[in-house]
């Protein structure tokens, strides 16, 4: 784990910590005198990064700190996109330049200090002529912060600003709590076992909660579904080779919306052997011009593994479905059904 967290891309845990400050519900300022393991180490994480892929730049980590902040709490002076603009133009462009311009004026004063029987001078690292003005290390440094601040308040996690922002300070001044090790180990014990274990549980708790609901049916793979509207009873998906025309939108069991049709403004359009086990068997259930409400657990949605930064190991989602059109598949001219053998 030797690389920066630019994106910290999890989905919702169930640990709560103390009220909320704002963000996503589940960010702090922190408890000083506890020390929070996650919080620092994700901090210390990012720190390694910022020591091991940037150290020739020489940020201000306050202000860093205070980007993150006032990030996490909703509260920037500039939007997520205005950070990454501004960092990107730095890191592909000018940080470059400013680089070999750099080098260039340290070669010539080494050249000249051999010249009159001197060494070499001492350099830090970090030379201040990376950035051009102090404006400018405040403007990007805060645009860092905003960056990884955005992320943290996004990712859904229980995090405590203070101890985040003292595992980088920490990391940066040589005074970690922590070694790499014992944070990689954390780290990679929190993702990887205990966040899948909690999304488990939590996602066990909302299905049976939403069983009990009127009208709510579940089927033998664990499918908890309700028929909004039953459709045309004549135009039913019948074969996973089918195709479905469907307006819908996907949520956690959060309500935060991670794919929605109606929010591109058009429908979609996919065979049901492509889609996850859910939506394969779910769509059989209602007719053409039907809607759905599926309530899908993990092992019929997207697993131990989630998908993207929204969908987590082990959630279960929900998902909203009308049911367009169905287009029944059509064996191509020419092609044969092997029949399967006889057992």
């Amino acid at each position: 784990m030797k690389k920066m967290i630019m994106s910290i891309a999890v989905a919702v845990c169930t640990v709560i910590v103390m009220a909320s400050c704002g963000g996503n519900g589940l960010i702090t300022k922190g408890n000083t005198s506890e020390l929070d393991t996650l919080s620092y180490a994700l901090g210390s994480n990012i720190g390694y990064g910022v020591k091991y892929e940037m150290s020739d730049i020489p940020f201000d980590f306050k202000t860093i700190a205070n980007g993150i902040e006032s990030a996490a709490l909703g509260k920037a002076k500039m939007t997520q996109e205005e950070a990454i603009e501004l960092l990107r133009n730095y890191f592909m462009t000018t940080r470059g330049e400013r680089a070999r311009a750099i080098a260039e004026r340290n070669a010539q004063d080494d050249s000249l200090r051999l010249a009159q029987g001197l060494e070499k001078a001492v350099r830090v690292v970090a030379d201040p002529e990376m950035f051009e003005s102090e404006e400018e290390r405040e403007e990007l440094s805060y645009a860092f912060g905003v960056d990884i601040g955005t992320n943290v308040m996004n990712s859904g996690l229980p995090i405590q600003l203070y101890w985040l922002n003292k595992g980088i300070a920490d990391i940066q001044e040589e005074n970690a709590q922590l070694t790499e090790d014992q944070i990689n180990e954390y780290l990679q014990n929190y993702f990887m076992v205990v966040r899948p274990q909690q999304n488990a549980e939590k996602s066990a708790a909302w299905l049976a909660k939403m069983e009990k609901k009127a009208g709510v049916k579940k089927t033998e793979s664990g499918l908890v579904y309700k028929v909004v509207k039953a459709g045309d009873e004549n135009v039913k998906a019948t074969d996973d080779r089918d195709v479905v025309v469907v307006h819908y939108k996907g949520t956690t069991e959060d309500g935060k919306v991670f794919d929605s049709s109606y929010d591109r403004g058009e429908t979609a359009e996919f065979p049901l052997n492509h889609v996850i086990p859910a939506w394969t068997e779910g769509m059989k259930l209602v007719g053409k011009g039907g809607k759905i409400i599926l309530w899908c657990p993990a092992e019929l949605a997207y697993g131990q593994r989630g998908a993207g930064r929204d969908i987590g190991p082990n959630q279960a989602l929900q998902f909203e479905v009308e049911l367009i059109d169905v287009k029944p598949f059509a064996q191509p001219e020419g092609e044969t059904v092997e029949a399967a053998p006889a057992e």
